[in-house]
């Protein structure tokens, strides 16, 4: 995975799909798709003025397509609440090329003290 950009509450990364992240069906796995969903709205995080990890409170994905071997995706995590304790973020998954989504992620992180 490479980092494209980050911005406050904001961060885009690009990975290639390879045949170590799919699953038996040479899709990526749903596994690694939460894998991203998590450490790519963590680090969303890390780039506020607060700048903490938090811990995971509530996590879900809606798949909503296929990723193939060879195709490059984008990772948009974006921030969309921090409050006192409790901080949302939304994730999604699209293809590079056609901008299909592939997945969207919501992320509930505790953060305070």
């Amino acid at each position: 995975m490479k980092l494209l950009s980050a911005t406050p509450g904001k961060v885009v990364c690009e990975m290639k799909v390879e045949e170590e992240h799919t699953n038996r069906g040479g899709t990526l796995h749903g596994g690694l798709t939460a894998t991203l969903v998590d450490v790519v709205s963590t680090t969303a995080l890390l780039y506020t003025e607060r700048a903490v990890p938090g811990v995971s409170v509530d996590m879900n994905i809606t798949y909503t397509s296929a990723a193939k071997i060879g195709e490059d995706i984008l990772i948009t995590a974006q921030i969309l609440k921090q409050g006192r304790n409790i901080a949302f973020a939304t994730v999604d998954l699209t293809n590079k090329a056609t901008g299909k989504l592939i997945a969207q992620g919501r992320h509930t992180k505790y953060i305070g003290s």
